[in-house]
């Protein structure tokens, strides 16, 4: 819940579009048709994905583009060469995993207090 709650509130425009265009559900869709567990996967994903808005908008990109895109561009600018060197990183058995957050648990728990803090219910 937390990391969904940073990663909207530190890059709204590129979550919300993310979510409509590449998973098909809305924001206002957290806590009833979306939960927080599955808003936290597909955020996940997507940012790790740079051919998403907040994956291209996360690698510090100016727009989104998928593999093939960049390996068209990179045929394109620098020849054969260019793509078997670009290819061969690029393959999925040759690319680490993402991995989970660098947080202690002593600032998890801090940055949840806050959060808590800052949810008001209202009818």
């Amino acid at each position: 819940m937390i990391a969904v709650a940073r990663l909207i509130r530190e890059h709204r425009d590129a979550v919300v579009w993310t979510l409509r265009a590449s998973c098909g559900v809305s924001i206002s869709e957290l806590g009833d048709g979306l939960t927080w567990g599955e808003a936290h996967s597909l955020l996940t994903r997507a940012a790790g994905d740079s051919a998403t808005a907040l994956g291209a908008e996360l690698a510090g990109w100016a727009y989104p583009a998928s593999m093939p895109e960049l390996l068209t561009i990179l045929i394109s600018a620098g020849g054969e060469k260019a793509l078997v060197k670009a290819a061969m990183g690029a393959m999925p058995w040759a690319m680490k995993t993402p991995r989970g957050s660098d947080a202690t648990a002593e600032e998890v728990a801090t940055a949840q207090a806050e959060l808590e803090d800052s949810i008001v219910f209202a009818d």
